[in-house]
């Protein structure tokens, strides 16, 4: 069961996701980060139907375990979405969107491809084991596009400027995320405290958004 601290964590950074989209809103920005946004309120409904999960079978149930990883295809999907979205802003008319688009499906294909591969029948083992690692294949997609498009942003001038400090954000947090990574499968033994990094590191992201929206206005 998460500790008190871990709960309080979670239960401000959903808050904290859902003032951002207000932000967001008041600020006439809703339509122009459209998917930004879809991901924002997808998180914070994702986060309350985990809560009660949790809280009816409780954190070591194969229910709440199955509805975490299921969701979290959801959430790393969404993303590499907004990750597009953004990618079509940063770059403006330099690059077709259209061209943008039949890119990032691709990469969704190939990445559901690659996680299938190996896969000779299909049972619910199966299909938790292809989710898993649909799962963690999609979030280092999404790490390998946002480090494309911040050695992008370093070489060209955005087109957009609050797309572009919106990449800065998504580069610290997968950033630290990696180096965080790294360091628990070089050494686990020494790094075990870092799993309790990974909620504050989550808080970054809505935080960093609305550092950005705020700063903007």
């Amino acid at each position: 069961m998460p500790s008190l601290a871990e709960l309080t964590l979670w239960l401000m950074t959903t808050m904290v996701e859902a003032f951002v989209v207000c932000l967001f809103f008041v600020q006439g920005l809703f339509c122009k980060f459209l998917f930004f946004n879809f991901y924002l309120l997808l998180s914070v409904t994702i986060s309350t139907g985990r809560y009660a999960v949790l809280s009816h079978f409780g954190f070591h149930s194969p229910e709440y375990a199955y509805f975490y990883y299921c969701t979290d295809v959801l959430l790393t999907s969404s993303l590499f979405i907004c990750i597009s979205e953004l990618c079509v802003r940063l770059v403006g008319n330099r690059m077709p969107p259209r061209r943008v688009v039949l890119w990032s499906a691709g990469a969704l294909l190939t990445t559901a491809l690659f996680s299938s591969l190996g896969l000779s029948h299909w049972d619910y083992r199966v299909a938790a084991r292809f989710v898993i690692d649909l799962s963690q294949n999609m979030f280092f997609a999404c790490c390998l596009g946002i480090a494309l498009l911040w050695i992008w942003k370093l070489r060209n001038d955005p087109e957009d400027r609050m797309a572009a400090r919106f990449i800065n954000v998504l580069a610290i947090y997968f950033s630290l995320f990696i180096l965080i990574y790294a360091a628990r499968e070089l050494a686990p033994s020494s790094a075990s405290g870092l799993r309790n990094v990974y909620p504050m590191l989550g808080a970054w992201l809505p935080l960093g958004y609305g550092f950005v929206l705020v700063s903007h206005e």
